[in-house]
């Protein structure tokens, strides 16, 4: 072991990377149009980058996207209460929200759309299956993916496409009405540390009980929902900003394809439903993002604790639980149809705080440098690191992995820390750390939404809100209902949890990196924030520069020129679901130009259908089966001759009936490519049967 580690501090210090510098301006807010009635824009962008990207999550363990599955989005919610202010609430299908990235959407949106940094919140579904690198620390620039450090044209995108998503929702915005509010729903998460959770007084849960990891949780799903007027002056929906409490990692370590995961299902069906219902004029947006998920697994069968067990990825199940939330959302978004109202507040306040030089807050002291614990190393419960999970020292609750009763004293209390405490800056300099957070506060009439770069525990989001709520009612204003965490917004720091919690160095403890007090001093300051906001009815408090010094890394395909022809690889052939968790999909292969020359955050493919004497897209249940649903999926595969590339696009959960055909779109000056035509008549016994392969035919129809 000491020989490992010795080989690993080598490599560190003598590994060398080129080192990039961005410098971020604070730019002046442009005019801010005020009206006599509140107004509100809503918009969609496509965020899903090419493939190659090293996907966010499980760290070494995670593969490079060869496509996607379900395209990743940015989804903004523009507010104006008519009286001055306004604020975006941005979405993203990203791991966690980065404060670099915060800060150049912020550069790139003052002019146009008014706002200030401390306006715009960007969250994130905390997807394990899209891409990471766009930190603004070298730590989790290094770790979160199995691709090193900082991809600045990755960076760029998403500024850009975030950046045009927030101008477009301003620019598109309507009078409008706003509602809050919350519902419990259950059965969707369970607790994966309930160990540690135990530990905290008040909870009532006794290890043991077979219901007590389904009990364990946060079950609210949190909502505000936004209604525009149309062209006659009628309101119909327009978007809802939501948050539930559940880890996006329904998909596990082998997924090989961008996707929300389960986040995806519940975004789409909910604006597909209302979209329809209401026949809106205009697209819906459902910006569902996580809560307090640090410790909340998704409701899937319990996988156990063995780190050789092989966890195939289950589609079908990150279905079910996405679908599930779908539903609930889908309800709670009508039952606030009687709350709607034009009588609009919002408030913000934003404040910056380097908590290394700041680390001291009321009477709680912060740790002021970063420490991994060993725990983080071995990964979390169901998801253990192979060979090193079998350590004692390194696995989460184990008691060789915590210091001993008269080691612990300190801000890092008893955390073991990785490689020793005096190695262990050797190979991660403190200065690589995430050291500044953006504390936020955000209202919107009677809730107030707390976006925080940490993944925070059940109970350590209670805490938080249960502080806020306080201060507002010390202040005397009592119309506070909901008061809500957004986890990973802004920004990383890996996970905080309860003092009570940290002691018993699970991952979460473990990946806590400042201490067993992060979670009070996070508390204090967000009350803090809430009480000055009531006192000065304004906090705007920035850090002076914005400045960072990254190690880079580039990812995104080599420019190439392609000077090949796009055509056809192959007639559409099936393949069979050979276990539970899998789904039957028909694939098309087809050769195209290199990934560097195709913008895979524009449409690109789609099944259509032989209706009479033409072709019409497929819809299944009103969904089109195109590459912006999820049941169609796109891949790159290989380099091909001439800078052209082989691609593949399966169709899953096919339905029996035809004729069908692929459909790829045109390519520029380039033609689009469409597939034999064929029909799919089912597998024998809807998942086996040798007979699915005959039973399936690929035949030509013609137009």
């Amino acid at each position: 072991m000491r020989a490992a580690i010795a080989l690993v501090i080598v490599l560190n210090v003598l590994g060398c990377a080129q080192v990039h510098r961005v410098i971020v301006a604070q730019q002046p807010v442009g005019n801010l149009q005020v009206s006599d009635s509140p107004t509100a824009g809503a918009i969609c962008v496509d965020i899903t980058p090419p493939p190659g990207m090293p996907m966010g999550g499980y760290s070494f363990l995670g593969n490079r996207g060869q496509g996607f599955r379900t395209r990743l989005k940015a989804r903004v919610v523009y507010l104006n209460d008519g009286k001055g202010h306004s604020v975006a609430l941005a979405q993203t299908d990203l791991p966690a929200a980065s404060l670099l990235l915060h800060h150049k959407v912020a550069e790139a949106v003052a002019g146009p759309a008014g706002l200030r940094p401390g306006d715009i919140a960007i969250t994130a579904s905390h997807t394990h299956s899209a891409p990471a690198n766009f930190f603004e620390n070298d730590f989790y620039n290094k770790h979160m993916s199995s691709g090193k450090w900082l991809d600045v044209d990755f960076l760029e995108f998403l500024t850009q496409r975030v950046a045009q998503g927030i101008v477009e929702a301003h620019r598109s915005r309507r009078p409008a009405r706003v509602a809050t509010g919350s519902r419990e729903i259950h059965g969707y998460n369970r607790n994966r540390s309930l160990a540690a959770y135990a530990r905290n007084g008040g909870v009532n849960i006794r290890l043991g009980e077979p219901d007590a990891a389904f009990r364990a949780v946060n079950p609210a799903l949190c909502m505000v929902r936004v209604d525009v007027q149309d062209d006659r002056g009628a309101y119909k929906p327009l978007a809802a900003f939501s948050t539930f409490s559940v880890h996006a990692c329904a998909l596990t370590p082998p997924v090989e394809v961008y996707s929300a995961d389960l986040f995806a299902y519940a975004q789409k069906d909910l604006e597909r439903a209302i979209q329809r219902k209401y026949n809106t004029p205009w697209a819906v947006v459902h910006a569902l993002t996580t809560g307090t998920q640090g410790d909340m697994a998704p409701a899937l069968p319990e996988q156990g604790d063995n780190m050789f067990r092989h966890f195939p990825v289950d589609w079908r199940g990150a279905r079910k639980l996405g679908q599930g939330i779908g539903r609930e959302a889908i309800d709670l978004f009508e039952s606030l149809g009687d709350s709607l109202t034009t009588d609009v507040v919002l408030e913000s306040a934003v404040r910056e705080l380097n908590i290394r030089e700041h680390n001291a807050v009321e009477s709680i002291k912060l740790c002021r440098n970063a420490a991994v614990g060993n725990p983080l190393v071995a990964g979390a419960y169901e998801r253990r690191t192979p060979l090193l999970a079998a350590v004692p020292f390194l696995k989460g609750g184990h008691w060789m992995s915590r210091r001993w009763w008269f080691f612990k004293n300190g801000p890092q209390g008893n955390k073991r820390h990785f490689g020793f405490s005096f190695l262990q800056p050797l190979v991660e300099p403190k200065s690589s750390f995430p050291n500044t957070v953006m504390f936020q506060l955000i209202r919107v009439n009677e809730a107030i939404i707390l976006p925080v770069p940490f993944e925070v525990t059940a109970e350590s989001g209670r805490r938080m809100a249960a502080r806020v709520k306080q201060e507002f009612l010390q202040a005397g204003d009592h119309t506070i209902r909901h008061v809500w965490v957004a986890s990973n917004a802004n920004g990383y720091f890996g996970y905080t949890t309860t003092p009570e919690e940290y002691s018993r160095q699970e991952y979460e403890g473990g990946h806590t990196l400042y201490g067993r007090y992060s979670t009070p001093y996070l508390t204090a300051h967000l009350g803090l924030l809430a009480r000055d906001l009531e006192a000065k009815g304004e906090v705007h408090e920035l850090s002076p520069k914005w400045e960072y010094v990254l190690k880079v890394n580039k990812f995104y395909p080599e420019a190439r020129t392609s000077t090949g022809v796009r055509r056809a690889l192959a007639v559409p052939t099936l393949k069979r679901a050979r276990r539970e968790n899998e789904e039957d999909y028909v694939r098309f292969r087809w050769q195209d130009v290199g990934p560097s020359e195709i913008n895979f955050h524009q449409p690109l493919a789609r099944v259509e259908v032989k209706a009479g004497d033409r072709w019409e897209p497929m819809r299944v249940d009103e969904r089109p089966i195109d590459d912006d649903g999820y049941d169609l999926e796109v891949r790159y595969l290989d380099k091909l001759a001439d800078g052209m590339g082989e691609y593949e696009v399966r169709w899953y959960n096919p339905v029996p009936g035809g004729g069908y055909r692929f459909v790829i779109a045109a390519r520029g000056e380039r033609a689009a490519i469409v597939s034999r035509a064929f029909v799919y008549k089912g597998s024998a016994d809807g998942l086996h049967g040798e007979a699915a392969l005959a039973l399936f035919a690929a035949q030509t129809i013609t137009d």
